[in-house]
């Protein structure tokens, strides 16, 4: 694919890390777009062209391929000043990074003047830095109108991606998806620590003791799946233990139960599959998770 002419608009963690891999991958960066000048500046030298660092919209003229990323609430509205103010000249490509939207969302009256892709990494950003080590090979949902589907698909390999391709209207099944995978697994992180701090110990220290479990644990699961992965009371029908832990947490707190009780269904399900589980012994734990 020849080399495009990259403007971004947004120069925060995912906009930095992604547009820092283009670059590297030969693209011409020629505009780094933010309403704060210091901070485009800052993600301008991250990327390796601090002269490309602006405050004027206007610039997002210069792109071929014009990069949005912005917290979901605001693309289309930014999609919308840049068609309304004429920012954009035909043919150029408008691409946002956000896991819920569809890629048209980028599009009005002018649409068809031009394209607009959807481009999504399946890898949590904490920051710039991770993020450039940890996309390539990470996974990319890529939507957006048939023909612009390649480009998408190239952009992402350009930068070490492995892209997959959604519709629209799958977008929200997919983010929801994410969202357990990811956001759930550190909400429930921090609800061991809570569990683990009431034996005394310092909820901040709880949460790092709980580390090389969950690491282990993501290990298992990414090298041998949901199933096998699988250990626990549950998984082995150790009725007993769970009614146990149960009467520990009501004491504690009607929330954790309530969050052990969901998991825990869907743990039987799991452990149903890995075959390890008897049906009465399911039946039994399913009882006490109501």
């Amino acid at each position: 694919m020849s080399k495009k002419g990259i403007v971004l608009i947004g120069p925060g963690r995912v906009g930095q890390a992604i547009t820092r891999l283009l670059w590297e991958a030969g693209h011409e960066i020629r505009a780094i777009i933010s309403r704060d000048p210091a901070r485009a500046l800052a993600a301008a030298r991250f990327i390796g062209v601090p002269g490309a660092a602006t405050t004027d919209l206007s610039r997002a003229g210069e792109g071929e391929i014009v990069l949005i990323a912005l917290p979901d609430d605001r693309i289309a509205e930014i999609a919308s000043q840049l068609r309304r103010e004429g920012h954009l000249r035909a043919g150029t490509i408008l691409v946002h990074f956000s896991g819920l939207h569809p890629a048209s969302i980028l599009l009005g009256e002018e649409g068809p003047a031009l394209g607009a892709l959807s481009i999504h990494p399946l890898q949590p950003l904490a920051d710039a830095v991770m993020g450039v080590r940890n996309l390539p090979g990470s996974p990319f949902a890529v939507e957006g109108a048939e023909e612009l589907l390649p480009l998408g698909e190239r952009l992402v390999k350009e930068i070490g991606g492995v892209p997959f391709r959604i519709s629209g209207p799958q977008k929200p099944l997919y983010h929801a998806a994410a969202c357990i995978a990811s956001n759930y697994m550190v909400a429930l992180t921090a609800a061991a620590g809570q569990v683990l701090a009431a034996c005394g110990l310092d909820e901040v220290a709880s949460s790092r003791m709980l580390a090389p479990l969950v690491r282990s644990t993501v290990k298992n699961l990414v090298a041998l799946g949901p199933e096998i992965a699988l250990t626990g009371p549950i998984s082995r029908g150790d009725v007993r233990t769970v009614a146990k832990h149960l009467k520990a947490l009501a004491e504690l707190s009607p929330e954790l139960t309530t969050i052990y009780k969901v998991m825990g269904r869907k743990t039987v399900e799991v452990a149903r599959n890995k075959g390890t589980l008897e049906e009465e012994d399911a039946a039994k734990i399913l009882a006490l998770l109501e």
